[in-house]
């Protein structure tokens, strides 16, 4: 009795174990551009941007990249006007789409040289553009059930906008439901909102400038369509292939202890067969500095399928040590130390499955 509850407990402390470290392996490291809060100016020094997406497609999780057409305006009063004119900035020139790839791709296109006037006396300047972007903000860490931020960055280009010089702040357009378009929706995703943000980028160079303070520091706006994995597409795909092998392995143990081939087999076999089906799941990734949800799940996979291994090596050499008169007594206590392995499995498959997944 003692020697059984000493397993049970040492089986129950390998769970907690086992479980805290799956969930808590492979931290991701902070990327993207050094960021700082957007600055109060006075509305002389503002420029409005809106910002309306007609088609999101081509998204490559594998490369980052995701392909977008539609359109943005900027409005801004008659002192900036003042300022453009004075540094005889083009109007081509005013922003530029800061996270976009392959430009030699890409087409932005303003409508008319000049600015429109709008009553009050505030201008209006439509560009259309059709680009490949990059999101370096991807977080992969719960695929497949993951969260998508597909961001647009729109940023002041010219250097008399800088915050070392006239310190031109890009404001996003206060109605945010104007963003997606008639054509935003993604196979296998689902959409669940919109933003727009506006912040500091902090370069970490001068760009040559000499004895002006910040003028690194560009105003940058940020319009972002959120997408989130469809669940049971997720599932069917992804963790059913997993959960069958686990499935397997669990009803294994219920063989007879002296069926050795069988039960020798089978869980090499599941073992081969998680390796085969993970390296299928990351065909469309990129290399991840940190363990996904499904990477986990495999992981632990091949814990059990090994451990079941070790088991039943174990078993098979206590049946061929045992005499004769005690065959009987050492199936029984096979058996039941193979009930113990399927209910510690089932107790940390449950744990995973319900602590692994990290909060975005």
């Amino acid at each position: 009795m003692q020697l059984k509850r000493s397993w049970l407990a040492g089986a129950i402390a390998l769970v907690v174990v086992l479980i805290f470290s799956l969930t808590s392996l492979g931290t991701p490291e902070g990327h993207g551009p050094q960021l700082k809060p957007a600055q109060a100016v006075s509305p002389e020094r503002q420029i409005e941007v809106g910002m309306h997406i007609k088609t999101i497609y081509n998204l490559s999780l594998k490369d980052k990249t995701f392909s977008a057409d539609g359109w943005f305006w900027l409005k801004w009063p008659q002192s900036i006007q003042q300022l453009i004119d004075s540094n005889q900035i083009p109007i081509s020139e005013l922003v530029e789409l800061t996270n976009q790839v392959q430009s030699y791709d890409s087409r932005i296109e303003a409508d008319g040289n000049e600015p429109k006037q709008l009553p009050g006396g505030r201008y209006l300047q439509l560009f259309r553009f059709s680009s490949k972007f990059y999101d370096d903000q991807q977080n992969l860490r719960n695929f497949p059930f993951e969260s998508l931020e597909l961001p647009i960055s729109i940023e002041v280009r010219p250097s008399a906008f800088s915050m070392g010089e006239a310190g031109v702040v890009l404001i996003p357009q206060a109605n945010n439901r104007e963003l997606p378009g008639d054509s935003v929706n993604l196979n296998g995703y689902r959409k669940l909102g919109e933003q727009s943000s506006s912040a500091i980028h902090a370069y970490t160079t001068s760009f040559g400038e000499e004895g002006i303070t910040d003028a690194g520091d560009y105003s940058i706006a940020t319009f972002e369509l959120t997408y989130r994995t469809n669940g049971w597409a997720a599932f069917y795909r992804f963790v059913l292939p997993w959960l069958a092998v686990m499935v397997i392995l669990l009803l294994v143990p219920n063989l007879e202890g002296n069926l050795n081939d069988l039960r020798l087999a089978i869980p090499s076999t599941a073992l081969l067969t998680l390796v085969f089906l993970q390296g299928n799941a990351h065909a469309g990734l990129p290399p991840l500095d940190y363990l996904t949800f499904l990477d986990k799940l495999y992981l632990f996979g091949y814990v059990a399928a090994t451990a079941e291994f070790w088991l039943f090596v174990w078993g098979t050499n206590l049946i061929a040590r045992a005499p004769q008169q005690q065959q009987e007594a050492v199936m029984a206590r096979i058996n039941r130390v193979d009930l113990t392995y399927q209910i510690t499995v089932i107790i940390a498959g449950l744990c995973l499955l319900t602590l692994g997944r990290t909060a975005a």
